[in-house]
């Protein structure tokens, strides 16, 4: 079992080499056409390998000797793609001499290769298994999924009723004098933190208490976390006192996201001050908290030291797989244990997560497939987590492979039962035995971020797949790298191997995701054993470091042929050991003195990836100053720093002429050298608000002959000649460009930048434009040609009538715009428009929408209207509206009548308005407010930041 996904990983490896060679040997004819024999025969010798290992899994007669010859046919095939992207660079920046010399040396490593993998081939004799002359099995073909259902979301997840009941009445009935410890308690899989988050969500409860908070926890539990983590859930009231080493840039950027402002103010303070913000929040509310996978005692106590006792009624419910914890946590209070689903509701369970809907709303599902698919639901005996990863199984089967998953499915779980934590991992590793080979690496890359940050972005991980070179575009498709990427993603997501964190405004597209913890567990062990990845965590670098060394030393952990090391929150970095074969180096929390030593002292010239989070800088300074020896990383494809105060890049960036994406957005500064613009192949430019990009001498003058002229996504940056429309030659054309993102001085400025023929408006997809002058915009009529712009913010004065406006357009964010006249009459006219946010956008005192206007909205932000008095909503008007937020507006006293008429309200939030305009909707003690009725349908109504009434 263990061997045949190794080999499987192998097959991904030694395919994504050939196709690379393949596309190399297109792109750079001309640098390897003194040696394009030699790279063709090495291509030939892999694909041989690649259809020897199809043969291999299909016949499946691998046994544990086939471990080492895998990994050498995976050391192998890197190892040539190194060597020749490596000749590519040094060939293309090299004289005529020195040129001959790279050659010579090519050819003696090619040389060498060869003398590898005809050892490779002769050892093939040992297992009596012959090359294929082409073709191979089913392995490298993609499969075709019977069907392409719409994600869950969690309502459809089946759990015990009774302990829905059980929890539920335990938090609203039992009242104490001070907080009362709940914990739900099981082995993993068994439905503990769906059935917490079910009751969490409960209308019923958000509205018995004051405020509460959803804490996911990891192994690696960090107090200071959990306090920012809380807080930012419940609201906080600061001092100046406290923020005075805040950064003021943060603090003050409108353009943020709410949460990423207030984690910006608690990441400055100190644990203590975290405690008495705890404390001051918390102590006079009736509040709950929900600890989701505690591990340790240890973590448990710190964490209950810290929180208030609270007023009567207030409760802290943990999630744990640990029985002892559970039965210590509150001796007072017994564990809730979710029971085993019955065999009604496990079959409940698998049609959601194994069929599609019909146009009636049911599961589809044949006589043959519910016989089928009870005999294997069977096996699971009642546990949640395995129905589900069966149900991911079997969405992408026809009936007749459903047939042989039955007989897998039988074959594996015959070694366990799945009233053991074995049965489970055997359930797990028969789902990622029925992955393609080329979504194994996609799927193990997922293990190297941790648990307890705030969702995977699915941007940034499609970036990361395709600079690993994970992703592969056949010959003569029409597809982009970037196509293909979230389709590998999509069909993750459909076999139930990853989950959706959070979506977009649009509720169709993904924003974040995360793995199930079991899944975690799995992909990290798995991802150790094949040698794909080492994860270091602070446990495993407490217990293995050497005093000599703040590194792991255990070969177990590093070893030489280590191709991506991920460090975790608490763990450092050294020099004490090589890691020639390096690619990718993920870093969370770490400073940047270690960090820079780490980067000049190792030899990391193959390194594709390098992700730094939560960079600590100088303390004199605060400047974390990235080493010029970053320039030597002659491979890297993506470059990602976040969380520093200051960021100063070096001049030898410009030698780094593969970079596909530099992602430094989530900065407070970054200082950037002119060389930036020798970056020809850089596609993603994401830099925080107020850079410039450099400029004042001429490019040529600078020896830059050649531009970024393929950039797709460009944001933030400072309006500058980059865009200007100039007569020279020189100029760089953005003609690819799909995602802008710019700050302007002056309304001269913008007029330049609509006008000028550098890029085409026609391309845009996404717009950012903020003009930080006392005028307001130009005329905006050139945005109404953009015929697929989707998602528009403009944060500026707007004179003009918004009949600018494309209809393509489902996102619409407008900023400090001051209009005089009532937007809602150009807006609602909008066929697409999904998401809209009014912040200080109108200064008149009255909004009305009128019948059937918005037909699509779903998410309304209404911010800082400090004007508007009264708001209509009439008949029929947004009948898909889904969330509400209301904020900063003080004239209005009460929320529209037309509001009760909206059955698809499942959201509203009231922030930062007084404390009558919540008393009208809350309903407390039993006793509802007057407008209640207006938002009885609504299934989650919360209050934030409210104020006292005048």
């Amino acid at each position: 079992m263990a061997e045949m996904m190794a080999l499987m990983l192998a097959e991904a490896v030694v395919s994504q080499v050939v196709q690379r060679i393949t596309d190399l040997l297109i792109q750079e004819a001309a640098s390897l056409s003194s040696v394009r024999n030699d790279v063709q025969i090495l291509r030939t010798e892999l694909t041989r390998i690649k259809c020897f290992l199809e043969d291999v899994d299909h016949k499946q007669e691998q046994g544990k000797r086939m471990q080492n010859w895998v990994a050498e046919v995976r050391d192998v095939a890197c190892e040539i793609e190194d060597t020749i992207e490596t000749y590519i660079y040094k060939l293309n920046y090299s004289s005529c001499i020195t040129a001959s010399y790279h050659r010579r040396k090519l050819r003696a490593e090619i040389g060498s290769i060869k003398d590898k993998l005809n050892s490779i081939r002769k050892s093939t004799q040992t297992y009596q298994i012959s090359f294929s002359s082409g073709g191979g099995s089913s392995g490298s073909l993609r499969h075709l999924r019977r069907s392409s259902p719409k994600d869950h979301d969690e309502e459809d997840d089946i759990i015990s009723l009774k302990a829905v009941t059980t929890l539920k009445n335990r938090l609203i009935l039992e009242e104490n004098d001070q907080h009362r410890i709940i914990s739900v308690v099981g082995m993993g899989g068994l439905g503990k933190t769906t059935l917490a988050k079910k009751v969490y969500n409960d209308r019923d409860v958000k509205q018995h208490f004051d405020c509460a908070a959803w804490v996911p926890i990891s192994q690696q539990c960090q107090l200071r976390y959990v306090l920012s983590e809380i807080l930012i859930h419940v609201g906080f009231v600061i001092s100046d006192e406290l923020t005075s080493n805040t950064s003021e840039r943060r603090r003050k950027e409108g353009l943020w996201e709410e949460r990423a402002k207030e984690r910006a103010i608690l990441d400055a303070l100190k644990e203590d001050d975290l405690e008495y913000l705890i404390e001051n929040e918390l102590g006079e509310k009736r509040y709950l908290v929900v600890l989701d996978d505690i591990w340790r005692n240890e973590d448990w106590d710190s964490i209950d030291h810290v929180l208030p006792k609270g007023t009567s009624g207030s409760k802290v419910v943990f999630t744990t797989r640990n029985r002892e914890l559970a039965l210590n946590a509150d001796p007072y209070s017994l564990p809730i244990e979710p029971p085993l689903l019955t065999p009604e509701e496990s079959w409940e369970l698998l049609r959601h997560k194994a069929f599609p809907k019909d146009a009636t709303g049911q599961w589809a599902c044949t006589p043959e497939d519910r016989i089928v698919g009870k005999e294997m639901v069977k096996r699971c005996e009642g546990l949640p987590g395995a129905i589900v990863v069966l149900g991911g199984l079997l969405r992408t089967k026809t009936y007749d492979e459903w047939l042989k998953v039955q007989n897998d499915v039988n074959l594996y779980l015959n070694k366990h039962r799945f009233g053991s934590q074995h049965g489970v991992e055997e359930m797990l590793a028969l789902s990622y035995h029925d992955l393609p080979y080329y979504l194994k690496p996609c799927f193990l890359y997922l293990c190297c971020f941790p648990k307890d940050h705030l969702g995977i972005s699915r941007r940034k991980l499609l970036r990361l797949w395709i600079a690993e070179g994970f992703i592969t575009v056949p010959i003569r498709s029409c597809q982009t790298p970037k196509e293909i990427a979230e389709g590998y993603f999509r069909e993750l997501i459909d076999r139930c191997m990853i989950q959706v964190s959070k979506r977009d405004f649009s509720e169709l597209s993904i924003k974040t995701c995360h793995m199930h913890d079991l899944m975690l567990d799995f992909c990290m062990a798995k991802a150790r054993k094949e040698n794909f990845s080492q994860i270091i965590q602070q446990q495993e670098q407490d217990k293995q470091t050497m005093t000599t060394s703040s590194f792991l030393m255990d070969h177990h952990f590093f070893t030489t042929h280590t191709r991506r090391i991920a460090l975790h929150s608490g763990c450092n970095l050294g020099t004490d050991q090589m890691h020639p074969h390096l690619r990718s180096l993920l870093c969370f929390d770490v400073s940047s003195t270690s960090l820079v030593e780490y980067l000049r002292s190792m030899n990391l010239r193959l390194l594709r990836v390098l992700e730094v989070w939560f960079i600590k800088g100088n303390e004199r300074t605060e400047v974390c100053k990235v080493p010029a020896e970053i320039g030597d990383f002659i491979h890297l494809r993506y470059l990602g720093m976040r969380d520093a105060k200051r960021i100063k890049m070096p001049r030898s960036i410009g030698s780094l002429r593969s970079l596909d994406t530099i992602n430094l957005r989530d900065n407070d500064e970054v200082v950037l050298p002119r060389e930036i613009l020798r970056l020809t192949r850089l596609r993603h430019l994401l830099l925080p608000f107020d850079t410039r990009i450099p400029y004042g001498i001429s490019w040529k003058s600078c020896g830059i002959h050649s531009y970024p002229t393929h950039i797709e996504t460009l944001r933030y940056v400072k309006f500058g000649p980059l865009l200007l429309r100039k007569k020279t030659t020189n100029q760089v054309t953005l003609k690819y460009l799909q995602n802008l993102g710019i700050q302007f001085n002056s309304s001269v400025e913008v007029k330049h930048v609509l006008k000028t023929p550098n890029f085409e408006l026609r391309k845009l997809q996404s717009l950012f434009m903020s003009l930080n002058s006392s005028d307001p915009f130009p005329c905006l009529q050139s945005l109404s040609e953009c015929s697929v712009l989707i998602s528009l913010t403009l944060d500026g004065k707007i004179s003009d009538s918004l009949d600018f406006l494309p209809e393509s357009l489902t996102k619409l964010v407008l900023k400090n715009s001051m209009s005089e006249k009532e937007p809602m009459e150009n807006l609602e006219k909008l066929p697409k428009l999904k998401f809209l946010r009014l912040d200080n956008a109108y200064s008149g005192s009255t909004l009305v929408c009128n019948k059937e206007g918005f037909p699509r909205m779903e998410t309304l932000q209404l911010f800082s209207l400090e004007d508007v008095e009264d708001w209509e909503v009439h008949e029929n008007a947004m009948p898909n509206l889904k969330s509400l937020h209301i904020e900063r507006m003080p004239k209005l006293q009460m929320i529209p009548e037309g509001l009760k008429d909206i059955a698809s309200i499942k959201e509203l939030k009231i922030s930062e308005m007084e404390r009558s305009f919540a008393d009208r909707l809350s309903a407390k003690d039993g006793i509802e407010g007057p407008d209640f009725y207006k938002v009885s349908r609504v299934r989650s109504l919360s209050f934030s930041w409210m104020l006292p009434s005048n």
